[in-house]
C-alpha cells in the first residue's frame, strides 16, 4: 500500500485545496478582538470533556499546549503535570490566560507568544504535545513534523471533519455554495507518509443543536464572520430560516462541530526515561 501512496503528494494537495477554499484563515487582529468573548464561552462543553478524558498525562511531567487560546486546556490540565508551556499568536488570548491563571491561583503555566507557522527553535520539547483546534495552517506537513519533534511521549491534535465550518443545512438554506476546505483525512495521509501510524477518534455534538440562544442578528453575524462576509440576500435568507426554526420550536443549524482527535505515541527508543 505504501508503494501506491508514495507518489501522491498529499501536502501539496492540501495546500491547493486550502488556497482554493472559501474558508480563509483569520489573522491575529481578528482573534485579538474575539479573545474576551471566547474566554467567556470556551472552557466547558462536550468537546472539552472528551479532550480532557483522552489526553494521557499519567507518565508526563510537562505539557506543550499549542495554540492555547485563553487557556482552555492549559488551565484544567495543569494539575496533572509539573509544568505547562502554552503559546498562542494572539496577545489578547494570552492576556486572558494570564488573568485566568491569577483567578485560579495556578502557578505552573508559562504562557508565551509564538506563531505555529514560524520557527519552533525556541519552543520547548515536552513529554506531551496538545494542539486543539489550531491546525488550520498553510504548511501542514511542516507543522506536523514540528509537533512530532517537540513531543517525547505523545501528540494529541484535533482537525476539522467535513468541507465547511458551517452546517450543510444552513448553507443550503441561505443558497451559499462554498469551495470545500481540506479535512482531517489529509492529516492521516501525511502522517502515514512520515511513517507515523496515528489513531483517530471522532468528536461529534451530543445533539443537533449547533447554536443555542443567539439573537437573529447575532446568528447572521456569526455566519458572516465564518464566511468573511455574506450578501444581503444571503443574510435575509438566514433571517427567514432563523425565524422559521424559532416558530417551529427548534434551534437553527449553524456550525458543523465535528472534529477528529488524532493522536500518536512516540517510540520508546526515541526519548530518554521510557520504561
Amino acid at each position: 500500500m505504501q508503494g501506491l501512496l508514495a507518489g501522491v503528494n498529499f501536502d501539496l494537495m492540501y495546500s491547493y485545496q486550502k488556497k482554493a477554499s472559501t474558508h480563509k484563515n483569520k489573522g491575529r487582529t481578528t482573534w485579538d478582538q474575539r479573545a474576551k468573548e471566547m474566554n467567556s464561552k470556551i472552557h466547558e462543553g462536550h468537546y472539552n470533556d472528551v479532550i480532557r478524558k483522552k489526553v494521557d498525562l499519567s507518565s508526563a511531567k510537562t505539557l506543550l499546549d499549542v495554540g492555547c487560546g485563553p487557556g482552555t486546556f492549559a488551565l484544567c490540565l495543569a494539575k496533572n503535570v509539573e509544568h505547562v508551556y502554552a503559546f498562542d499568536f494572539s496577545t489578547q488570548m494570552l492576556a486572558c490566560l494570564e488573568e485566568n491563571k491569577k483567578l485560579q491561583n495556578i502557578k505552573n503555566i508559562s504562557g508565551f507568544q509564538a506563531d505555529i507557522e514560524d520557527s519552533w527553535d525556541d519552543i520547548p520539547v515536552c513529554d506531551v504535545v496538545l494542539a486543539s483546534r489550531c491546525m488550520e495552517v498553510n504548511n501542514l506537513a511542516k507543522t506536523l513534523a514540528n509537533l512530532d519533534a517537540h513531543a517525547k511521549q505523545a501528540v494529541y491534535m484535533t482537525f476539522k471533519v467535513g468541507s465547511s465550518f458551517l452546517s450543510e443545512i444552513l448553507l443550503h438554506e441561505i443558497g451559499k455554495e462554498v469551495v470545500p476546505r481540506p479535512d482531517y483525512i489529509y492529516v492521516l495521509n501525511i502522517l502515514y507518509q512520515m511513517g507515523i501510524f496515528a489513531c483517530v477518534e471522532f468528536i461529534t455534538p451530543l445533539d443537533k443543536r449547533c447554536c443555542e440562544g443567539p439573537s437573529m442578528e447575532e446568528y447572521v453575524e456569526a455566519i458572516s464572520w465564518s464566511l468573511d462576509g455574506i450578501s444581503d440576500e444571503e443574510a435575509n435568507r438566514a433571517r427567514r430560516y432563523y425565524k422559521r426554526c424559532k416558530d417551529e420550536g427548534i434551534e437553527p443549524e449553524l456550525r458543523d462541530n465535528r472534529w477528529a482527535l488524532i493522536s500518536w505515541k512516540k517510540p520508546c527508543n526515541k526519548h530518554k526515561g521510557c520504561k
